[in-house]
């Protein structure tokens, strides 16, 4: 996996590429912020988890026990109060996963310094053999490279956490960092993607070493329409709240958007709507708290997207219906989670 190795950027494919009209436009509000225009972000997380990690299984000062070390040195470290993942020189790493899908979602928190060197963060994606690949780095520049040519910049300003997401659905890639799409990549080609890898470089000055990621989560998805008529129902973790109440974060209107667009298209469709939540402490307290989340939904979906609210039903469980086992890395990526049943 040389060939890749030897760029400064990070990824994106697509045999037609094209950046969507406005980007330069976008590129300067990130300049400002970049957790306003969320009416404009799409992304939709992967229904079904392949990998996710906070590191909060790992020791501070230790390897990640759960990732693939392909080059390099890495720790788990304490900061700003929770375990992230450093580079200690330049390092590699990928998931532990045998084969990416042709549709998956990658996000992941990352962190730039506000002076001097702040890191590059990359990922690198190979397809069928080495020689066929893609990368996307996120530094002072967005930076596209891929193997059959393609090469595009644009400028970016950012300063403290941020929050990566990209989605491949088959057809293209998007590219986000908060609530803005940064790149979109039309078409793939004949790419089919097969591994994943993150560069970190190390810190080389004291207090250069800030180029550290958490919260990766990984997974493959399909649409809304897929879903239903696999196994009569949508999964969904693109649905997140403020904490302790029934308020949707910005971040949930791409989701909202597509489960009403669902249910315009397919007017016999009948739903329940079912909120599961992750912690155990009161199940009382949780059950009533995700029941009132499921009501909140049907109330945007009604009054927003004017879907009959005889279509809708709802339903909180609580944390009674774990996917996962409860109090582990694995049970807090797939377990709070919102579905949407076939009734």
């Amino acid at each position: 996996m040389t060939p890749i190795r030897t760029w400064i950027s990070l990824f994106f494919v697509s045999a037609c590429l094209y950046w969507i009209d406005d980007f330069e436009r976008t590129a300067q509000a990130q300049n400002t912020s970049l957790t306003e225009g969320w009416t404009k972000y799409d992304f939709i997380p992967g229904s079904s988890v392949l990998f996710f990690d906070n590191f909060s299984g790992d020791e501070p000062g230790q390897k990640p026990e759960a990732w693939k070390s392909v080059e390099g040195t890495t720790e788990v470290v304490l900061f700003e109060n929770q375990r992230w993942l450093r580079a200690a020189n330049a390092a590699y790493v990928a998931p532990p996963i045998q084969q990416l899908p042709s549709q998956f979602t990658l996000e992941m928190d990352f962190y730039v310094i506000p002076r001097g060197y702040s890191g590059k963060y990359r990922i690198d994606i190979y397809g069928k053999t080495d020689d066929d690949w893609a990368t996307f780095t996120i530094e002072d520049v967005a930076a596209l490279n891929t193997s059959w040519g393609l090469s595009i910049e644009q400028p970016l300003e950012l300063k403290g956490r941020h929050r990566l997401a990209i989605m491949a659905d088959g057809s293209g890639f998007k590219c986000y960092i908060d609530s803005l799409r940064v790149v979109e990549a039309a078409k793939l080609g004949n790419f089919q993607p097969k591994d994943i890898e993150i560069y970190m470089p190390g810190g080389e000055e004291q207090g250069d070493d800030k180029c550290i990621i958490t919260n990766v989560r990984l997974a493959a998805s399909k649409s809304f329409r897929e879903q239903i008529e696999a196994q009569g129902k949508i999964i969904s973790y693109g649905i997140g709240f403020e904490k302790e109440t029934a308020t949707p974060k910005p971040a949930s209107i791409a989701t909202l958007k597509a489960l009403a667009t669902l249910l315009q298209n397919d007017v016999g469709l009948e739903l329940s709507i079912e909120c599961h939540t992750y912690e155990s402490d009161d199940d009382g307290d949780n059950t009533r708290l995700s029941q009132r989340r499921a009501e909140a939904l049907r109330e945007i979906l009604s009054s927003e997207y004017k879907i009959d609210r005889d279509r809708l039903r709802t339903k909180g469980w609580g944390a009674s219906k774990p996917l996962k086992e409860r109090d582990t890395v694995e049970g807090l990526a797939a377990n709070p989670r919102v579905e949407f049943v076939r009734r």
